[in-house]
């Protein structure tokens, strides 16, 4: 899995600080329907797709490719 759950602060709902990684692009995904929190790396070359269904995260999805 790719992905890692981040822990949520349940008093004020937020959570810890995450620090910038040189060279890396992150995704934050803050879900308030289901009160969860989770990072991901981006892919390098090509797509990080966060799907939703009716509101909510349903699916993260990597579409990679190699540049030639």
């Amino acid at each position: 899995m790719r992905s890692e759950e981040l822990n949520i602060n349940q008093q004020d709902m937020s959570i810890d600080s995450q620090e910038v990684e040189s060279g890396k692009v992150k995704i934050i995904i803050l879900d308030g329907v289901n009160g969860k929190a989770k990072i991901t790396e981006a892919v390098e070359h090509g797509f990080t797709i966060i799907e939703t269904a009716k509101g909510k995260v349903a699916k993260l999805k990597y579409e990679e490719g190699e540049l030639f």
